[in-house]
């Protein structure tokens, strides 16, 4: 092993955080904006953007007067199970607070609250409604002058919404939008949600309409552009082993095509893998190329988004959409003609754009000039290997 070489610490799989985070400037601002305007925010992202890490930089970076408190809640199981989660996030950024902290000791001891962890409230008496308590803390925020904001970051709530019963789900989307619209429980807290699989295919899904959640600012994240990825480059390659030339920069990013850190990174990770056990730091655009090959073969790092079709849809609609994959795949791309023709074959044609609407939210496809192709060639390789006999 050579004990000299400096690999590059990138993030494969697991949140960036710290010193591994990549701040985006402009998505944070847009968020907080958002927020001081008065709006709860959606973020509307394909998987592995960075949505995750954006809220955890906010929640360790929070601005004046303002309490901010990130959950990952894919674990709840019920809706009561919610309404309990959300009343330990507002209790735990009420005892962050200097401004009313009278205030909120005389709250604490008339709950008979013994402590109040980051995981969870210590009761004498756990309170059997936590529905009718949580919508009582609110009106009590709102109507205290001297309250700060409270921002409660949501993660994974379309995971949420879509493994409990119907019943449940309709029941936190009808109360989220409660909470957001009525004045004397939104004025001093708001919401950001945001989830790894599309939140309106759920919701439309459980109510057949997006309806609650048309009250929600979207935050769009955009890839970043071809001056960003090459700064990125650098960023994540300080102080590493390996260098990367412009010349090699352009060659590794007309690779990935679809410029968001984690494609950036698998194929860094890899480049960085091969080099070191050759102990050759000199990389050449051949070196790229072997290792986006080898990436690819990795199911482990693509499996996961044909697997999320498969669990979230049932099968004629995962039957359908993945005809689609396949022949985009094959093909390079498909027209809208050829999608319409896919759909009389699955009995889709009253509703097939909407599967390639979320198709494009979820961040496999993207169309160009009325066509759709993959939106980056890493997953079209995969479900290529992934599905290599094609039958037109």
């Amino acid at each position: 092993m050579n004990k000299d070489w400096k690999s590059c610490k990138l993030p494969i799989g697991t949140v960036a955080v710290g010193n591994e985070f990549y701040l985006r400037d402009n998505i944070v601002e847009e968020i907080w904006d958002e927020l001081q305007k008065g709006n709860s925010v959606l973020l509307a992202a394909p998987r592995r953007v960075g949505k995750t890490s954006i809220m955890r930089y906010m929640e360790e970076n929070p601005i004046d007067n303002y309490k901010i408190f990130f959950q990952n809640i894919q674990s709840i199981t019920s809706a009561d199970k919610f309404y309990e989660r959300v009343y330990m996030m507002l209790l735990n950024c009420l005892s962050k607070t200097k401004k009313v902290k009278k205030w909120f000791e005389n709250f604490v001891k008339s709950k008979s609250i013994i402590e109040i962890r980051k995981d969870g409230i210590v009761f004498e008496d756990k309170p059997t409604d936590f529905l009718k308590e949580t919508n009582a803390l609110l009106v009590e925020i709102n109507g205290n002058a001297e309250m700060e904001n409270i921002v409660l970051l949501l993660d994974e709530l379309p995971e949420v919404l879509f493994n409990i019963n119907e019943k449940d789900a309709v029941s936190i989307l009808k109360t989220l939008r409660h909470w957001r619209q009525q004045p004397e429980m939104s004025k001093k807290v708001k919401f950001v949600l945001a989830g790894s699989i599309g939140i309106h295919y759920v919701v439309e899904k459980i109510e057949t309409r997006n309806s609650d959640l048309n009250d929600l600012a979207k935050v769009v994240f955009e890839p970043l552009s071809d001056n960003e990825a090459h700064s990125y480059i650098d960023w994540a390659t300080k102080g590493a082993t390996i260098t990367y030339s412009s010349k090699l920069k352009k060659h590794l990013l007309n690779k990935i095509q679809y410029f968001v850190p984690y494609f950036i990174n698998l194929l860094i990770d890899e480049i960085d893998r091969q080099a070191k056990k050759a102990n050759n730091p000199k990389i050449t655009t051949q070196s790229i190329d072997a290792a986006f090959d080898t990436v690819v073969k990795n199911n482990d790092y693509f499996n996961d988004w044909k697997k999320r079709l498969q669990n979230y849809m049932p099968p004629m609609d995962f039957d359908f959409v993945n005809e689609i994959l396949k022949h985009t795949a094959h093909k390079e791309y498909i027209s809208v003609q050829e999608i319409y023709d896919k759909a009389v074959k699955y009995e889709k044609t009253a509703d097939y754009m909407e599967f390639i609407n979320e198709l494009e939210k979820d961040g496999y496809i993207v169309e160009f000039e009325n066509k759709y192709l993959f939106i980056s060639p890493f997953l079209s390789a995969f479900w290529k290997r992934n599905n290599p006999i094609y039958n037109t």
